[in-house]
C-alpha cells in the first residue's frame, strides 16, 4: 500500500476516513484509491508557483491581444475615414466633370451657331451679290 516515501498514502486509513465521514464503502474506495494515483503522477502535476507563471503569462498575452485589438480598430477606422474621404472626392469628381461637360456643351453650341450665323450671312452676301449682278446686267 505504501509507495515512494514522497508520495505515501495510506490507503486504508483514507478510506475508513471517508466511510467515518458519511462516504459509503465503494465511494470512499474508489476516492481513497484516485487519491493515491494522484499522489503518485504527483511529477506531472503542476505546481502553484507554475500555475502562477502560466496565469502571469495568459495575462501578458491577452493584454497584448487586447493591444492588438485596439490597433486594428484603431486602422478600421482610419481606413472607413479615407473611404469616407474617396467617396466625396468621387462625388466633387462627378460635379466638376457634370459642370465641365455641361460648359463644353454651351461652348459647341455657341460655336455650331456662330458658324452658322456666318453660312447664313455668307449665302445672304452671295445672294445679294447675285442679284446686283443679274440686275446690272
Amino acid at each position: 500500500m505504501y509507495e515512494q516515501e514522497d508520495t505515501m498514502i495510506d490507503t486504508l486509513t483514507l478510506k475508513e476516513t471517508f466511510e467515518s465521514n458519511g462516504f459509503s464503502a465503494t465511494q470512499a474506495s474508489s476516492l481513497s484509491h484516485a487519491m493515491h494515483e494522484l499522489a503518485k503522477d504527483k511529477a506531472h502535476l503542476a505546481t502553484k508557483e507554475e500555475l502562477h507563471l502560466v496565469r502571469n503569462e495568459l495575462k501578458n498575452d491577452i493584454k497584448e491581444v487586447r493591444e492588438e485589438i485596439k490597433d486594428v480598430r484603431g486602422e478600421i477606422k482610419d481606413l472607413r475615414n479615407q473611404m469616407t474621404n474617396l467617396w466625396d472626392c468621387l462625388k466633387d469628381l462627378r460635379k466638376e466633370m457634370t459642370k465641365d461637360m455641361e460648359n463644353l456643351e454651351n461652348r459647341l453650341l455657341h460655336k455650331l451657331t456662330y458658324r452658322t450665323m456666318l453660312s447664313q450671312l455668307s449665302i445672304g452676301t452671295i445672294l445679294v451679290t447675285l442679284m446686283i449682278y443679274f440686275h446690272q446686267q
